[in-house]
């Protein structure tokens, strides 16, 4: 088994369920997705597989202006950062990590929350699924932030809350950790095998932090 602290360089993270919590628009937006369910996506694998092409430019993780219709929605539902995301992040960035997030939220609802919840300065690259067209499971997003961050796959971890998250890593080649007090169940997370899985995010940010709160 790797080691969380020693073998990775690049930390790649989800951002709904993952670091904040999901408002109730996400939760039922990703119910009708199918391509959120792990036995779809087992069934089109191969549509997922192979990344898109990875010469297209890069979009700048500047947050873009949020528009007027989120900001109306955000007064009434706004998310909230999940417990031990702000330790886990700091300890990673006091280790000399790269962090980056990729989430297939809307670029501007993504990163307006990430300004509001006052958590861009730990970020290397946001990156939305949204700018590049290529949506989880497919591995495009992924291989294009570890080509941007100059970081080999194999010192690469993605951790996500849902199956779909572990789909889009082993579709990238990299490994992945899971947290299961997101959008999917832990059982589900535990069936689809992720490298590593913790009760919650605040359990990883004990296990990276190496002590007990």
């Amino acid at each position: 088994m790797k080691s969380l602290t020693k073998d990775y360089d690049l930390f790649i993270f989800d951002w709904d369920g993952t670091l904040s919590t999901s408002t109730v628009l996400v939760r039922i937006s990703h119910f009708f997705k199918k391509r959120y369910n792990p036995d779809y996506i087992r069934a089109h694998a191969d549509k997922y597989r192979q990344p898109q092409s990875t010469n297209m430019p890069f979009r700048s993780s500047e947050a873009h202006a949020v528009d007027f219709l989120y900001e109306f929605y955000g007064i009434f539902a706004k998310p909230r950062i999940r417990e031990g995301s702000v330790e886990l992040l700091k300890e990673l960035r006091k280790r000399g990590k790269k962090i980056a997030l990729f989430s297939d939220g809307a670029q501007h609802r993504v990163h307006g929350e990430v300004r509001r919840l006052g958590l861009e300065e730990y970020f290397d690259v946001i990156l939305s699924a949204e700018t590049i067209h290529a949506y989880k499971p497919n591995p495009t997003g992924i291989t294009l932030i570890s080509r941007e961050l100059s970081t080999k796959k194999s010192r690469c971890l993605y951790i996500g809350d849902m199956s779909i998250d572990i789909f889009t890593a082993r579709f990238a080649g990299i490994d992945v950790c899971s947290v299961g007090n997101g959008l999917d169940p832990y059982p589900t997370l535990v069936a689809t095998k992720p490298d590593y899985i913790f009760e919650s995010t605040d359990a990883l940010a004990r296990k990276i932090e190496g002590k007990r709160r």
